[in-house]
């Protein structure tokens, strides 16, 4: 049987507003995903913005406009990142995207949102359990899985309101680029 913990975010200057509003009912969903998004962005040299447009992902979104079943889809993103020795967190969170959007017939708009949906989901989760509980913060376990919802909602529409999504490698890359400013500025469709 497998364990899960949780990995907070570091402990450095561009991760503390985010912190100190994450969960808190007196700050909206929406100011809190702008300041998650602009320190994961910030985080790690900037390295994120260039994980998301790999142009892997974008044969992952070819993938989910070609229709095929789940199953299949992911076999053959994983046959992909396979031959290109390729392996991260971020194609782990492409993979998931490709199953939903398959299973849900969406094509690559679904796979890219789900792909944006998915980052948000795991920087909220690696801090948002540390403050259940505490006074002004998400008060139990269900408030924050709603909280958790409603901030992988707001990268999906943004992601949904950033245009048409192209699957080469430098409309994907542009495609991205736009999805990740309106994360950043408050942009998207809400």
């Amino acid at each position: 049987m497998g364990t899960s913990s949780n990995h907070p975010s570091p402990n450095i200057p561009i991760w503390r507003p985010a912190k100190a509003i994450l969960g808190r009912s007196d700050w909206t969903a929406e100011r809190q995903s702008n300041e998650l998004w602009r320190a994961a962005l910030a985080d790690r040299e900037g390295r994120l913005r260039a994980d998301l447009s790999d142009p892997l992902l974008a044969s992952a979104s070819r993938l989910a406009e070609a229709g095929l079943d789940p199953s299949s889809a992911v076999r053959s993103f994983r046959e992909s990142l396979n031959e290109a020795q390729a392996a991260g967190l971020t194609l782990d969170m492409g993979a998931r995207a490709l199953a939903r959007a398959a299973a849900a017939k969406t094509g690559a708009q679904g796979f890219a949102s789900e792909l944006f949906a998915e980052a948000a989901s795991y920087y909220v989760s690696r801090d948002l359990p540390s403050y259940i509980g505490e006074t002004g913060r998400v008060g139990t376990t269900s408030d924050a899985i709603r909280f958790k919802d409603e901030i992988r909602n707001i990268a999906r529409e943004t992601a949904r309101a950033g245009g048409t999504v192209r699957t080469d490698p430098e409309g994907w890359r542009e495609y991205v680029s736009a999805v990740i400013g309106a994360l950043q500025r408050g942009g998207g469709a809400r």
